[in-house]
C-alpha cells in the first residue's frame, strides 16, 4: 500500500492529460472543444434572443387585439347608450303627450278623452 501511494507522488499529475497523446493534439483538440462549446452558447443565446423577441411579438399581438375588443365593445356601449336615450326621450314625449291630453280632457275638451 505503501507502494502504491510512494508511485503515485513519484508520477507528476498530469489533470486531464494522456501521455500517450502529443500535447499540441491535446491542446488541439481542447481548442477545438472550446470553440465548439462557445458555439452551441452563441446559438442557445441566439435562441433564446429569438423566442424573447416571438414572446414580445406575441404580446404585442395580443394587446393590439385586446385594445380592438375594446374599442368595439365601448363602440357597442355607446351605441346602446345612445339608444337607451332615445327610447327614454320617446318614452317622455309620449307621456308628455298623454299627460296634455288628459288635461284637456279634464279640462273639459271631449275630444282629447278616449273613447268609451
Amino acid at each position: 500500500m505503501a507502494l502504491i501511494a510512494t508511485l503515485m507522488m513519484a508520477v507528476p499529475a498530469t489533470a486531464g492529460q494522456d501521455p500517450r497523446i502529443p500535447q499540441a493534439e491535446q491542446d488541439a483538440d481542447r481548442i477545438e472543444a472550446q470553440r465548439l462549446y462557445d458555439a452551441q452558447r452563441q446559438r442557445d443565446q441566439d435562441e433564446a434572443e429569438r423566442v424573447d423577441k416571438t414572446n414580445l411579438g406575441r404580446q404585442a399581438d395580443y394587446d393590439l387585439y385586446v385594445a380592438r375588443q375594446k374599442a368595439e365593445h365601448e363602440r357597442k356601449m355607446a351605441a346602446w347608450r345612445a339608444e337607451v336615450a332615445r327610447q327614454q326621450a320617446e318614452a317622455a314625449r309620449a307621456r308628455a303627450e298623454w299627460e296634455a291630453q288628459v288635461a284637456r280632457c279634464k279640462a273639459g275638451d271631449r275630444s282629447a278623452c278616449a273613447p268609451k
